[in-house]
């Protein structure tokens, strides 16, 4: 564990180093033609710095629990029957025309089961990342960025719902690697190599192989990504892992909008090697704009992983996570800032896996919460006159 900790600071601080190096060069203009063609880009009225902050503070009531306050087959929020951090964020971009690097530190129950497999020094780093622009449609970005799989990230306040969908709460949320961007008019692509599924520290000595494909207008989105990993941490055992990750998002009218998720994945079994085990997870999603202050939004969910393919969703009973569930959101936008959100949410599965009172076990568990989400950013703050 010494050595895991060891070396994950080492890798962290010669990355510090690499970042640090290049924004010399692209803020300093030190022999800069060497890594630019075009010195004009680098002028320094086109520095500038953007500044995020967010905070998620909820409080969600389970009827079924009285003792035990971490909730189960879910991230945010993660604790109940108190109040909680669900997620806070602070972020800094620097920028150039060409050169782009970010920092991002985050807390909350989200990290806590996110990153639960990774060193302390590692789980509260939400985005160490650069971009450098090859030409004007192709990038180059490396580092600890957040995933592109699924409909819905950790902050809440650009989602639908207060909570988010089993199938994209458990969704890869980060990545440790190199990713190609490329873009061309409403057109998205990237290829991505990194060390795992969801991991920043490698478990083995094969990469994972990721791709993305999003189309995009102001009416609708659609998006396409794709992962093959190996799970094992032995290396002469091949779990060899394929998933698909598709949604799309149509805005119907100024007032109403719909999202359709579906996900597919399969692992290769560790006794019969010549079988893949399947889960499989979808969603639809209906949101209703009342006026600039009121939004209802209504969400029905399953998710199928009979195998326990997933960690985040093992249940250890007879027919693993078969789920289905349905949320009720309501929101309220104080301003442009700040929204206070509501959420009912019923969940039912076909073993009794949610604890209940008595320390017995249930089929299904109904939830609500409350959360107040407040989010500021400063945008192209200039470091130059």
């Amino acid at each position: 564990m010494l050595e895991n900790e060891f070396f994950s600071k080492s890798q962290l601080l010669t990355y510090f180093h690499i970042i640090f190096f290049i924004e010399l060069v692209v803020a300093n203009d030190i022999d800069s033609t060497r890594f630019f063609s075009n010195k004009d880009s680098l002028n320094k009225k086109n520095k500038y710095l953007n500044i995020r902050f967010y905070s998620d503070v909820n409080y969600a009531f389970d009827l079924n629990r009285e003792n035990d306050n971490e909730r189960p087959f879910g991230s945010n929020p993660l604790h109940v029957n108190q109040f909680d951090i669900g997620y806070a964020f602070i972020e800094g971009s620097f920028h150039t025309d060409r050169f782009r690097s970010t920092f991002a530190l985050n807390h909350g129950g989200v990290v806590d089961k996110m990153y639960e497999n990774e060193p302390m020094l590692l789980k509260r780093i939400r985005e160490l990342s650069s971009e450098l622009e090859i030409t004007k449609n192709l990038g180059l970005e490396f580092g600890i960025m957040p995933a592109y799989y699924g409909y819905e990230g950790f902050i809440n306040k650009d989602n639908w719902f207060l909570s988010r969908a089993v199938m994209t709460d458990f969704a890869p949320d980060f990545d440790m690697g190199a990713r190609l961007n490329y873009k061309h008019n409403n057109w998205r692509f990237k290829f991505q190599v990194a060390n795992g599924w969801q991991t920043l520290r490698e478990t083995n000595h094969n990469k994972t192989i990721g791709t993305l494909v999003r189309y995009e207008t102001e009416k609708l989105v659609v998006n396409w990504g794709t992962m093959t990993t190996n799970e094992s941490k032995i290396e002469s055992l091949n779990l060899r892992r394929y998933y698909s990750n598709f949604f799309t998002q149509f805005k119907l009218s100024e007032k109403n909008s719909v999202a359709f998720l579906w996900d597919i994945g399969c692992q290769r079994d560790s006794v019969a090697v010549q079988t893949f085990n399947l889960w499989t997870s979808g969603s639809v999603y209906y949101r209703h704009k009342l006026n600039d202050t009121w939004t209802f939004a209504t969400r029905i969910e399953s998710f199928y992983d009979p195998h326990q393919i997933i960690p985040e969703v093992m249940t250890k009973t007879l027919q693993g996570f078969q789920f289905i569930g349905s949320s009720l959101g309501i929101d309220y936008h104080v301003n442009e800032n700040s929204v206070l959100r509501f959420e009912c949410r019923y969940a039912y599965s076909k073993d009794a896996i949610y604890p209940y009172k008595d320390a017995s076990k249930k089929h299904d568990d109904l939830l609500f919460m409350l959360s107040g989400q407040f989010d500021i950013q400063v945008k192209k703050l200039r470091l130059f006159n």
